[in-house]
């Protein structure tokens, strides 16, 4: 599927294509539409998102990743915290319909590891 944000307060689009993942933006528009060249230096909503899902990491627990010789810059060794919520992830994911064209998963984890994953997955790729 291909959308388009149209950034009304920046005064530029961009489009997105969520089976190819492919992303164009214009410049900043002028009062006809016509692209002035101008790179816009910012959006009035992120495109993409970083969330945080992970609250807690196996691996860290057990060792597997010092063991690797991975640093792990979420203390995954140390902190143990609930994952986030589905109810919670789908607040977030519905303030950011036709805003925001990616969420990027993480946390300290595998996000994979996410009990509620598939639901997640599922989720973001119907809405």
């Amino acid at each position: 599927m291909r959308y388009i944000i149209n950034d009304k307060k920046y005064h530029f689009r961009s489009a997105f294509d969520t089976k190819t993942g492919a992303y164009i933006r214009t410049g900043i528009l002028d009062e006809n539409g016509k692209d002035t060249g101008i790179d816009p230096f910012m959006a009035s909503y992120p495109h993409l998102i970083d969330v945080g899902i992970m609250g807690h990491c196996i691996h860290g627990k057990t060792g597997l990743c010092a063991k690797a010789g991975i640093g792990c810059y979420q203390s995954g060794m140390l902190v143990e915290q609930p994952n986030m919520t589905l109810e919670d992830f789908k607040s977030i994911a519905k303030q950011s319909k036709h805003r925001c064209n990616q969420f990027a998963l993480g946390g300290r984890s595998d996000p994979d590891q996410h009990e509620h994953f598939e639901e997640i997955r599922l989720y973001v790729s119907k809405n």
